[in-house]
């Protein structure tokens, strides 16, 4: 194997990070929504979701859960039911853990010291080929939440958006 081809397979296997664009529909249905395809199996470093509008009425409580796509593909909770989001500004950055049990929390504004006051991650989670998507059981009349995951990849595949 050439110096070339090494340098590919290293690259092709360093921690990476992907960014689902929100869309104005997300909250309004009241359900779930996908926001990343898992084509191989990852170690999820942690996972964030920035609100660039504002959340509108109505008491959404999202959740995120993973659905592998095996034969057994039942989803999968990845944290706690958040406490409602209506109402959180454009700027308010929802922090997952990666603590099984634990709820995203929700900053104020995007800024080092909500960062510095909230840890990005308490583990690491093994997911495997599949759906990751926001579970919410009541609609939000608007709002907008981009969602970033940073990862590695167990082979050389790409987490991408849906």
């Amino acid at each position: 194997m050439g110096l070339s081809a090494v340098i590919k397979s290293t690259l092709a296997l360093e921690e990476k990070v992907c960014r689902r664009a929100g869309l104005g529909t997300d909250w309004t249905a009241g359900a779930a929504f996908n926001i990343f395809r898992v084509p191989c199996v990852i170690i999820v470093r942690y996972m964030f979701g920035v609100v660039t509008t504002l959340m509108g009425a109505g008491a959404a409580v999202p959740q995120i859960q993973h659905t592998p796509a095996t034969v057994l593909g039942t989803q999968v909770p990845l944290s706690g039911p958040m406490a409602t989001i209506a109402g959180d500004v454009a700027g308010s950055i929802y922090i997952w853990t990666g603590a099984l049990a634990g709820v995203p929390a929700p900053g104020a504004v995007i800024g080092a010291a909500d960062i510095a006051a909230s840890p990005l991650w308490a583990g690491q989670v093994l997911l495997y080929p599949g759906v990751i998507a926001i579970t919410n059981a009541v609609a939000c009349n608007a709002g907008i939440v981009d969602w970033y995951i940073c990862y590695a990849p167990c082979q050389p595949m790409l987490v991408t958006p849906m």
